[in-house]
């Protein structure tokens, strides 16, 4: 230990004497006053709930953050379908390092009704004013009315995407080579035969409008060893049609409770398997400092109310 040491000293003087002798950089420009920067965030003149960024700030690269996520864009338009209070940041990346600008607010009073007219809306809510109950597909009675059990288990890589190519007949090598990703794969296991899965109780239920706004309610009602767990909670949640994800603020997804520490959160970003009239998949991904086991997509398996009253 001592000789690797006696190596080591000598090899940190060299580097401090080169961090101590290397000039600042001739070519970093000095930093962009803030005052400088210019730009513009406005309502579209054509439609109120699309909000116009405009970058007026010369020979600089925009960074915005918007309230659904970032863009680089000089000019970009992001549309707020529900009426709200919203941030916005501007910033720009210049020769001298990046300056960020205050915090614009912008008020939204009205709903875009055309926004969450796409399939994936209806599908979820059943369109601008109305509202849709899912429960999870196993009930108390160990019966899953729509899918052959409660949850399945996917690859950290899989998706919308990998489901849909894997339903149109692809292999699994075709499907990595035509998303360019390598950890997918697919359990589907049956209750029937898996009831260690989980315990068949009644789960609850969630219920998503869009009356005036994405809400969400759900209802835990599932228990473990006489505890009703989670009870019921009210908040909100926001579609992304293009990455199929869903958010889910102050209210968490209804699941089994014997997955709880194996995975960080219930809520938040989550991410849309599939999704249609009648069905619906939502993966949550399993922790492995957790779990201690490799990390893999938990995808549970919904079903709305009106197919499971029918059926």
């Amino acid at each position: 230990m001592k000789n690797k040491l006696k190596i080591l000293y000598p090899l940190f003087g060299l580097v401090l004497l080169f961090t101590a002798c290397t000039p600042d950089n001739p070519e970093l420009g000095a930093l962009l006053d803030k005052s400088k920067l210019s730009f513009t965030v406005a309502a579209s003149s054509e439609n109120a709930n699309d909000i116009v960024l405009t970058s007026l700030t010369p020979n600089a690269t925009p960074m915005w953050v918007t309230p659904y996520g970032r863009s680089t864009r000089v000019k970009d338009t992001v549309n707020i379908a529900f009426p709200g209070i919203y941030k916005f940041v501007y910033g720009v990346e210049s020769a001298g390092g990046f300056v960020q600008a205050d915090t614009t607010v912008i008020t939204v009073s009205t709903v875009d009704k055309n926004a969450v007219s796409g399939a994936m809306w209806v599908n979820l809510a059943g369109g601008y004013g109305n509202e849709k109950t899912w429960y999870l597909d196993l009930d108390a009675n160990k019966k899953s009315k729509y899918w052959t059990g409660p949850m399945y288990y996917y690859g950290t890589e899989d998706s919308w995407a990998s489901l849909a190519l894997y339903a149109a007949g692809y292999t699994t090598a075709q499907v990595k080579t035509a998303l360019g990703i390598s950890d997918t794969w697919n359990w589907s296991p049956s209750y029937s035969g898996n009831t260690w899965l989980m315990a068949a109780v009644d789960f609850g239920s969630m219920t998503f409008n869009l009356k005036n706004g994405p809400y969400a309610t759900v209802n835990h009602t599932s228990t473990t060893n006489g505890i009703t767990m989670g009870g019921q909670q009210s908040g909100t949640y926001m579609l992304d049609e293009t990455n199929h994800t869903i958010k889910l603020t102050d209210v968490t997804l209804i699941h089994p409770y014997e997955y709880d520490g194996k995975v960080k959160t219930w809520g938040g970003l989550l991410k849309i398997f599939s999704l249609t009239a009648n069905s619906m998949q939502i993966g949550v991904l399993r922790d492995k400092a957790l779990s201690g086991e490799d990390a893999c997509y938990y995808v549970y398996n919904f079903v709305s109310k009106d197919y499971y009253d029918a059926h």
